[in-house]
């Protein structure tokens, strides 16, 4: 399964040449784009649902994601599946100094909230997070990833966004 790259990759893939096989590196160190080991379980035998993991900057609206991300590499899995949330935009904070934890969560919050569409049947069941820069990766990342995700804490099945 290949992704559309940004495109600040895809700026740096241009300046690298194109051609219709990838270079051997196509993002840069910083953002690894590798898939998720395969998913296997002890005895050897596939896992029924295996997702594959991207870095949030690769994210399309609607890609469902299982677990919820502990850093910005998530996993992709089919909307089918349970799932813990559903990407749907992002919002790039304004330059500046940094504004601390607690401000970053405000305006990342502030800036996602108005960019999601819920489906209307749904939006009652689903609240939102998101996946948000720290203070080291401040101010070369300032990029809030805004997520759909179940409002009861559990999990979302198909699409809650539009």
């Amino acid at each position: 399964m290949t992704r559309p790259l940004l495109a600040g990759v895809c700026l740096l893939a241009a300046l690298l040449g194109c051609s219709a096989t990838p270079p051997a590196v196509a993002t840069p160190p910083a953002v690894s784009a590798q898939p998720a080991p395969s998913a296997e379980s002890s005895s050897g035998a596939a896992s029924p649902v295996a997702g594959v993991q991207y870095h949030a900057t690769e994210l399309r609206p609607g890609d469902c994601i299982e677990p919820i991300p502990e850093s910005f590499m998530v996993t992709v899995v089919p909307c089918t599946v349970p799932h813990s949330a559903e990407y749907g935009a992002m919002y790039v904070i304004a330059d500046g100094p940094w504004p601390g934890m607690a401000e970053m969560r405000r305006l990342s919050e502030n800036g996602c909230a108005p960019r999601l569409r819920y489906v209307a049947s749904r939006r009652e069941e689903v609240g939102l997070m998101q996946l948000i820069p720290l203070e080291q990766d401040w101010p070369r990342n300032r990029t809030a990833y805004c997520l759909a995700v179940a409002g009861n804490g559990g999990k979302l099945v198909g699409h809650v966004l539009k």
